[in-house]
C-alpha cells in the first residue's frame, strides 16, 4: 500500500529576496542546494559553480539568511526525513538513505541537532507498508497544471517520458537505481502527488528535488504577478493564466540535448529523431507502462554515438557529440553557473549552438529567471499591436521592464497564443529556431 509524504521546505529560507528568485549568488546557491549538490559534494564544489570563494559565500548567506549553506542543506534533509519518519513505516536506515544522509550515524547526529531528540522519538505511530511510494509536494499559489502539461508534451522524449491525460510519467536512473516516476496535481490539496517505484526508494530526496525543479515549484508567483501583471503588454496574459511557471529539467543533460536537437528543425522531425536516439542508444528498462521503455542515453554514450546512423543531420550530430563530450569530461556543468551571461557564454561555445537555444537552455536547465530568447519571432509578434513583429531592438527595450523575470514574461507571451485546441500547443515550441524557407510552414513558430 502506498505511503504519503508531504515534503515542505525549510522555514529559514522562505521569505528572502534570494529565494524569491532574484538573479543573485545566494539564489543560485539555493537552487543548487535544492538540487542536492551538497548531498554528494562539499562547499568547494558549490563555490566552484558560483565562481566565488567559500568565505564570501558564507558571508552572503549570513547576511541574507542568517545561516550557512551547510545548515540550509542540513535543515532541508532533516525536514524531509522527519516527514518520512512520521508518515511511513520505513526503517531508520531506509529513511537515512532516502533523505540523502551518508550514514545512519550522520543521520542520527543531524536529527538530534535539528530537533533535539533521536529520530526514533519522532515516530508517532507505525505508517503504512511501502510497496510503492507516494509523496506530496506542496505548491504555493495558483498552478495551471493543464498548461504545464500542454507545454511539456511536445518536448517529451518518446520511450523516456510521456504526458497521458493529467499525468506526467518518466523513467529515471539515480546512480545504480532505476525505476519510474509519475506526477499528478491535486488541486484540492494544492500539491503535486508523486508516485515513485520502490526501486528508487533510497533516492526519494533526489526524485523530489528533480520534480520540484521540473515543475518550478519554488517560483515566487506573487512577486512575478506584481511586476509583470502591471505591464501593459503582459497584464492580460498574467490575468488569463495566473501562476504560470517556467518548466525546468528533470535531467539536465536530457533536456539540453532535446533543445539542441530541435534547433532549426520542424517539431515532428526532431521528435522522430529523438525517439530513434533513445531506442538505439538508451538503456532498456522494464516499467509498469508499455510506452516507457528506456533510460535516456548518458553523456558518455552520446559523446561517441554515430547519430547519423539514425538520421540525425551530420552538423547536428557533431553538436550533440560536442555537448555530450563537454558534459562527460566536466568542461561544461549544467547544474549551476555564476551568472546568466556565464551560462550563455559557456553554452554558446558548444559547436553550432545558437544564442537563442543557449538562452532557452538557460531558462529550463539553469533555471535563470531573467533568461530571454529575444531573437524569437513569436515573442516579437506577441507584443505587437497589428500582428507585425516588432523589431529586435524594440522587444529588448520593452523586456528591460520585465527584469529579473524575463523568462516568465516569455512564457506568458507564448501562452497568449495558446487556445484549447491541442494543435495550438505547437506555439509552446516558440524558443526553437526558425526553419529556413521553404521548409517552414506558415504556422510554424521559431
Amino acid at each position: 500500500m502506498p505511503v504519503s509524504v508531504r515534503n515542505g521546505r525549510p522555514r529559514a529560507d522562505a521569505k528572502t529576496p534570494a529565494v524569491n528568485g532574484a538573479p543573485s549568488t545566494v539564489s543560485r546557491a539555493l537552487r543548487l542546494i535544492e538540487d542536492g549538490l551538497l548531498d554528494h559534494a562539499g562547499i568547494d564544489a558549490l563555490c566552484e559553480r558560483l565562481g566565488i570563494g567559500a568565505r564570501q559565500l558564507r558571508r552572503l548567506f549570513k547576511k541574507q539568511l542568517g545561516t550557512s549553506p551547510v545548515h540550509v542543506a542540513r535543515a532541508r534533509r532533516a525536514r524531509f526525513a522527519r516527514r518520512l519518519i512520521e508518515t511511513t513505516a520505513l526503517s531508520m536506515a531506509d529513511v537515512a538513505k532516502a533523505a540523502g544522509f551518508g550514514s545512519v550515524r550522520r543521520f542520527n547526529a543531524v536529527m538530534n541537532e535539528v530537533y533535539g531528540c533521536p529520530p526514533t522519538a519522532l515516530r508517532r505511530q507505525p505508517g503504512n507498508g511501502a510497496g510503492g511510494l507516494e509523496l506530496e509536494i506542496p505548491v504555493e499559489g495558483a498552478f495551471p497544471w493543464a498548461r504545464m502539461l500542454q507545454f511539456l508534451k511536445p518536448w517529451t522524449a518518446s520511450g523516456v517520458e510521456q504526458v497521458v491525460g493529467d499525468r506526467y510519467c518518466r523513467t529515471a536512473a539515480l546512480r545504480k537505481a532505476e525505476g519510474e516516476v509519475c506526477v499528478t496535481y491535486e488541486p484540492d490539496d494544492s500539491a503535486l502527488r508523486v508516485r515513485v517505484s520502490s526501486s528508487l526508494g533510497a533516492h526519494l530526496f533526489e526524485v523530489v528535488s528533480a520534480v520540484r525543479r521540473l515543475f518550478d515549484v519554488e517560483a515566487p508567483i506573487e512577486d512575478i504577478r506584481a511586476q509583470l501583471g502591471a505591464d501593459p503588454a503582459l497584464g492580460a496574459c498574467v490575468q488569463a493564466t495566473p501562476g504560470l511557471r517556467v518548466p525546468g529539467a528533470f535531467d539536465h543533460f536530457e533536456t539540453s540535448v532535446m533543445m539542441l536537437l530541435h534547433q532549426h528543425m520542424r517539431p515532428e522531425d526532431a521528435s522522430g529523431l529523438m525517439a530513434r536516439i533513445v531506442t538505439k542508444y538508451g538503456k532498456p528498462i522494464e516499467t509498469s507502462q508499455p510506452s516507457l521503455t528506456h533510460l535516456f542515453p548518458t553523456p558518455y554514450v552520446l559523446s561517441t554515438a554515430r547519430l547519423e546512423a539514425v538520421g540525425v543531420p551530420k552538423r547536428r550530430s557533431r553538436s550533440i557529440q560536442a555537448l555530450a563530450r563537454a558534459v562527460h569530461e566536466g568542461a561544461l556543468r549544467l547544474d549551476g553557473t555564476p551568472s546568466l551571461d556565464a551560462a550563455v557564454e559557456r553554452l554558446s561555445a558548444i559547436t553550432d549552438l545558437s544564442a537563442t537555444t543557449a538562452q532557452y537552455i538557460a531558462m529550463r536547465v539553469y533555471r535563470e529567471p531573467d533568461a530571454f530568447p529575444a531573437h524569437n519571432p513569436a515573442l516579437r509578434k506577441a507584443v505587437s499591436h497589428n500582428g507585425t513583429p516588432v523589431s529586435l531592438q524594440e522587444l529588448e527595450a520593452r523586456a528591460k521592464r520585465w527584469s529579473p523575470w524575463r523568462a516568465y514574461a516569455a512564457m506568458y507571451l507564448w501562452d497568449s497564443f495558446l487556445g484549447d485546441d491541442p494543435e495550438t500547443g505547437k506555439v509552446w515550441q516558440g524558443a526553437r529556431e526558425s526553419v529556413p524557407p521553404p521548409a517552414a510552414s506558415a504556422g510554424q513558430v521559431a
